[in-house]
């Protein structure tokens, strides 16, 4: 892109291209660990056209998922060997909660097949169903299915690959040496380990904040009628949001330096 002088953000971040700031903080203050990998799959995970099957043999994955999805998920977190995951399946479907396959070895039960391949179909009155078993369920966008497998390497067939989304959370050195890092600070300093998680904490919100009041100055300003030099409430508005979005990017950069 340099050598074609193509402008272009210098230094170049893909991930910021399909995310942003506020939504990482969030995720690594849910558990996802921070290094550029996890960052990458979580990416994947949330905006993949495909569901994603997670190779997740240490679990993390699996953890960050649940916490990020929270009450939504309580009852929706089945095996293929449980009786009654169709029945859970049929109604988170139908009223758009996440569904989590766990313990997902290299066989995938084929009455999922036309949900891997979201073969929905248009219903009199317009709404889209699917078919599940016998059953034609109606289909609700907000759906999100998870499948979690800890096999450390599993073989799955092609027509697996062209169906789901494969993401291999399987932890790296580098996550690795800061998992043992905060599990020894942890041990030895429960204090400092704390400081640490408030730290995350504090900066997920601060920067969810700092969002929050930059898109409320941008909606003022866009929706000021007349002269705005005239308009004293917008004028005490811009400024008031322009002190607080002042000092939280300075506990930001505080809590960067920290």
């Amino acid at each position: 892109l340099l050598q074609k002088d193509i402008p272009v953000t210098f230094p170049f971040c893909l991930e910021m291209l399909l995310t942003d700031e506020v939504e990482i903080s969030k995720w690594v203050n849910e558990g996802l660990p921070s290094n550029d990998l996890s960052i990458q799959n979580g990416i994947l995970t949330t905006r993949a056209s495909r569901f994603p099957l997670c190779i997740d043999p240490q679990m993390q994955a699996t953890t960050w998922i649940k916490k990020k999805e929270g009450k939504l998920l309580e009852g929706r977190v089945k095996t293929f060997n449980d009786p009654d995951f169709l029945k859970q399946l049929e109604l988170a479907i139908q009223y758009g909660f996440p569904f989590m396959f766990e313990n997902v070895d290299e066989y995938i039960d084929p009455v999922i097949d036309p949900i891997l391949e979201k073969l929905t179909m248009t219903a009199p009155g317009g709404r889209k169903c699917i078919k599940l078993g016998d059953k034609d369920v109606e289909w609700d966008d907000n759906f999100r299915l998870y499948l979690m497998s800890k096999l450390p390497n599993p073989h799955y067939g092609p027509e697996v690959f062209g169906k789901t989304m494969i993401i291999n959370y399987t932890v790296t050195e580098q996550g690795l040496q800061a998992q043992l890092l905060n599990a020894t600070v942890k041990h030895e300093r429960p204090d400092l380990e704390q400081q640490r998680e408030e730290l995350v904490r504090d900066s997920s919100e601060n920067r969810t904040l700092l969002k929050t009041l930059e898109d409320t100055l941008l909606s003022e300003l866009s929706n000021a009628t007349g002269n705005i030099l005239d308009n004293e409430e917008l004028l005490a508005t811009l400024e008031g949001t322009k002190l607080k979005a002042s000092e939280i990017s300075q506990k930001l950069a505080l809590a960067q330096q920290t």
